[in-house]
């Protein structure tokens, strides 16, 4: 109905190839990365690492900050680092 009113109906698959391409992945390594550091350097256990993750999931590239041990997964678990670290 939408499409009749205003004579625009988007590209969906064009979209995903977007959100799924090299350069999108790159920009989330970009965003993901100092907040990574961040909870490195504000970390109490200290053999605790945070990694980077970046996947192509069904519609668009994910990042995330994650545990890199079982050491961070406790410190974050105690002291919220990676939210703090936001």
């Amino acid at each position: 109905m939408a499409d009749m009113l205003y004579g625009f109906k988007p590209n969906i698959r064009g979209i995903r190839q977007v959100f799924k391409s090299d350069g999108c992945k790159a920009a989330l390594e970009d965003v993901c990365i100092p907040i990574a550091d961040r909870a490195d350097a504000i970390r109490v256990r200290d053999r605790a690492e945070y990694d980077v993750y970046v996947d192509t999931g069904n519609y668009t590239a994910i990042g995330k900050v994650v545990c890199g041990n079982i050491d961070a997964r406790f410190d974050n678990a105690e002291n919220n680092t990676i939210l703090k670290a936001r």
